[in-house]
C-alpha cells in the first residue's frame, strides 16, 4: 500500500528539472494533489470514479502515483472541477520558497468549522443571532441564486426578528416559530432541487469587535458533493469574513 508519507519521499528524491523549461508535473505529486483533493471533499475513491467517469481501480493507479493516460488525468480534473490539462499540462517548477509561499496563501488562512445539515429550530437561531452570514456555495450554477438570495432574505428577517424583544411578538398571528419553519421549508425546496445545506458558526474577531461571529451556510449540489451530507467542517478563509478597515478602525 502507497502512503502519502511513500508519495512524499519520492518526490524529495526525484531529479531536480533543468531550469526554465516547462514540465509536466510527476505522476508522485499528481497522486498528492488527488488524495488531498479527496479528503477535503469526503469523497470515496468510488464518488470520484464516478464522477470522473473512470474505474476504482484506475483511481487506485493514481493514488500509488502509477502512470496513467492524459484522457484519464483529464477526466480526474474535471470530475474535481480543474480544467482538463490541470496535471497534464507543462509549466515551470516552483522553488521550495516558491511552493511554501503558495500553499501559505492558499491553505495558511484557512479555518476549519463545524458543520452539520440545516435542519433545526436550533441552527436558524445560530444563524440569525450571528453577526453576519456567509454562503459557501462551490459548483452551484448561477440560475439558482434567486433561490439562494431567498434564503438569505429569510435570514435577514430572522435577524431582524431576534432583535426584538420575544414579547413584543406574542401579540402577532405569526411567532417566530412559524417563522423558522418558514425559513426550513425554503432549504427543503433547495433540498429538493439536489443541494445538501449544512450551516455552522465561525468566530471572526475583528479589530474592536472580538465577539463577531459569522454563520457558514453550505449549499453544494448532491450530484456533484456526495460526501457533503456526512461533512463535519468546511474551509473557509479568515480573510472572507473580515470587515473592510473603514468598519474597524
Amino acid at each position: 500500500m502507497t502512503t502519502t508519507q511513500d508519495l512524499l519521499e519520492r518526490l524529495a528524491h526525484l531529479p531536480d528539472p533543468l531550469p526554465g523549461i516547462p514540465h509536466v508535473p510527476p505522476e508522485e505529486l499528481v497522486a498528492f494533489v488527488v488524495r488531498w483533493n479527496r479528503g477535503l471533499r469526503n469523497w470515496k475513491k468510488s464518488t470520484l470514479a464516478d464522477i470522473g467517469g473512470v474505474s476504482v481501480s484506475t483511481v487506485e493507479r493514481v493514488e500509488r502515483g502509477e502512470k496513467v493516460s492524459n484522457e484519464v488525468l483529464a477526466k480526474i480534473a474535471e470530475g474535481f472541477g480543474y480544467g482538463a490539462g490541470y496535471f497534464t499540462r507543462p509549466r515551470l517548477r516552483l522553488s521550495l520558497d516558491e511552493v511554501a509561499a503558495q500553499l501559505d496563501d492558499t491553505y495558511g488562512q484557512m479555518e476549519p468549522v463545524a458543520v452539520a445539515p440545516l435542519k433545526t429550530h436550533r441552527a436558524i437561531r445560530e444563524i440569525a443571532q450571528s453577526d453576519a452570514f456567509l454562503f459557501h456555495r462551490p459548483d452551484v450554477a448561477e440560475s439558482y441564486d434567486d433561490a439562494i438570495a431567498n434564503l438569505g432574505e429569510w435570514f435577514d428577517l430572522a435577524s431582524f426578528v431576534m432583535s426584538f424583544p420575544k414579547n413584543r411578538l406574542s401579540s402577532s398571528k405569526r411567532g417566530r416559530r412559524d417563522l423558522y419553519n418558514d425559513i426550513l421549508a425554503s432549504v427543503q425546496e433547495l433540498e429538493r432541487k439536489g443541494f445538501t445545506i449544512l450551516s455552522g458558526v465561525m468566530d471572526a474577531p475583528q479589530k474592536g469587535l472580538p465577539d463577531w461571529k459569522v454563520a457558514i451556510i453550505s449549499v453544494t449540489p448532491k450530484q456533484r458533493d456526495p460526501g457533503a451530507p456526512k461533512r463535519q467542517h468546511v474551509m473557509v478563509d479568515r480573510r472572507v469574513v473580515g470587515l473592510p478597515a473603514k468598519y474597524t478602525t
